[in-house]
């Protein structure tokens, strides 16, 4: 119930926020990964339209989860995440949780590893402060499928963990609320939260409007189940 609970404070806080949550990451940041996007549209998947409350949640989720942990990273550990293997972290993941026989392509012994190994890394860029090294570039995003192999970067080996770790968090929601939220759309929405901190002229599939209000029904929707677990 603890961990319900804090989950759900941290998504909501986080929502509660979020039309301002691209503003506050490093500025010195967003020029590096604006020159590493591909100058042509990104694609846009589902109609807003189309899309169910729940599927409207899972896509919020992503802004989340995603749009910060991509923002913010860079400055903390002096690179870039390759989104791709980040998206491609929470495809695996989102497999493995259904098959217990699939294999994730960065086993969790190395991702604990490769996490530490950044742990120590910002933890030194901390204490180096203005005289930190640049904040090294990522390739373009591309939205193909990512293979993990042997010679694959660090960086990109830590951008598909954090992927896995974000997906955890989301099918944490999933089980707390008791409800099946779709990963496809959770994976729009990391695309389009980032894709839109990027560009500002890129439009969103669904409005701001509908965001608060789908919003608003699931904070209310966890005001309940708290109430209800606090009875129990």
């Amino acid at each position: 119930m603890k961990n319900f609970v804090a989950l759900c404070i941290c998504a909501f806080t986080l929502l509660a926020c979020g039309a301002d949550e691209s503003q506050k990451t490093d500025q010195k940041t967003a020029p590096a990964q604006t020159a590493a996007q591909q100058t042509a549209s990104q694609p846009q998947n589902a109609d807003a339209n189309a899309m169910t409350d729940a599927q409207v949640f899972a896509y919020i989720l992503g802004d989340v989860y995603g749009l910060p942990l991509y923002m913010n990273t860079p400055q903390r550990v002096g690179s870039m995440l390759d989104l791709d293997a980040m998206i491609q972290g929470i495809v695996d993941n989102e497999r493995a949780l259904k098959d217990s026989t699939w294999q994730l392509q960065v086993p969790a012994e190395e991702q604990k590893k490769i996490t530490e190994h950044y742990e120590q890394v910002a933890a030194e860029r901390k204490a180096a402060g203005d005289s930190a090294s640049s904040i090294a570039l990522a390739g373009p995003i591309t939205g193909q499928k990512v293979v993990i192999t042997d010679t694959t970067s660090m960086i990109v080996k830590y951008s598909y963990a954090e992927g896995v770790m974000i997906d955890n968090l989301f099918n944490g929601m999933r089980e707390n609320f008791g409800e099946p939220f779709e990963a496809s759309f959770f994976i729009q929405g990391v695309r389009e939260f980032v894709y839109a901190a990027l560009d500002p002229s890129f439009k969103k599939a669904v409005s701001d409007d509908r965001l608060k209000a789908v919003n608003l029904k699931y904070k209310k929707r966890m005001e309940d189940i708290r109430e209800e677990r606090r009875r129990q």
